[in-house]
């Protein structure tokens, strides 16, 4: 079941999730292993169709060639990122977060969600999730809190260049724990080896990180330094 899921990474806060489109793609399945050496057990995935964001990422057929035991953290960071949904499941999707901005009908996109079978373990089911951008409001996810195991917080948007709001993160994780304090917080954007300990001081369950890990040098020195700095 996806509580199972839930109650495990509540229990083992805070995690990392590490990003694998930064990764060396000519020599994927080597990145994979080396991470899985290191114990973690979240890997990232961002979807970028260059509408919203300028870049174009991968699709669910990149998704399902990856062949890990890591759970697989989708990010949908498309326009209409409802139509997809179901493609990302089949392709082994464990964990879909998608961004309220572009989504016509969040309620029912959280509803699909939880209709869908994990293709990975039918009985695992699906962790589902939303995410905001740096200026959106928190109060705008309030009708829908409760639907949602996880929201992530964006300290860099799509329109925001180098720009990073980690600064305010404190403030908005706050907010949402006064709506709901059981929920899930994740957060992702230009957290790398100097500032981590900082973000996981901040309290959230997840910390995503890409390109700080695969740096070209030693991503699994990189991911275990993480892993041991937020413990």
């Amino acid at each position: 079941m996806a509580g199972d899921m839930f109650a495990k990474i509540k229990a083992e806060s805070p995690l990392i999730s590490v990003g694998i489109l930064t990764a060396d793609m000519m020599n994927l399945g080597s990145e994979i292993e080396l991470l899985e050496t290191t114990g973690a057990e979240l890997l990232h995935i961002d979807v970028m169709d260059g509408g919203i964001w300028p870049k174009i990422t991968v699709g669910a057929g990149f998704l399902g060639g990856l062949k890990t035991k890591m759970l697989k953290d989708v990010h949908l960071l498309i326009d209409k990122p409802e139509k997809h949904i179901e493609n990302f499941v089949k392709a082994g999707a464990d964990i879909i977060i998608f961004s309220v901005e572009y989504c016509n009908d969040v309620p029912n996109a959280l509803s699909l969600i939880s209709q869908m079978k994990n293709a990975n373990d039918p009985d695992r089911g699906i962790l589902k999730g939303i995410s905001l951008n740096p200026n959106t409001p928190i109060d705008i996810i309030a009708p829908v809190i409760d639907d949602v195991d996880i929201v992530l917080l964006l300290a860099v948007g799509p329109k925001t260049g180098k720009q990073t709001f980690i600064s305010e993160l404190p403030d908005r994780i706050a907010e949402i724990k006064k709506i709901n304090e059981d929920v899930l917080i994740f957060v992702d954007g230009a957290i790398n080896k100097d500032n981590i300990a900082e973000v996981a001081a901040m309290g959230p369950n997840v910390i995503i990180t890409g390109s700080a890990v695969f740096d070209g040098k030693d991503p699994a020195g990189n991911a275990k330094f993480m892993m041991e700095t937020i413990q």
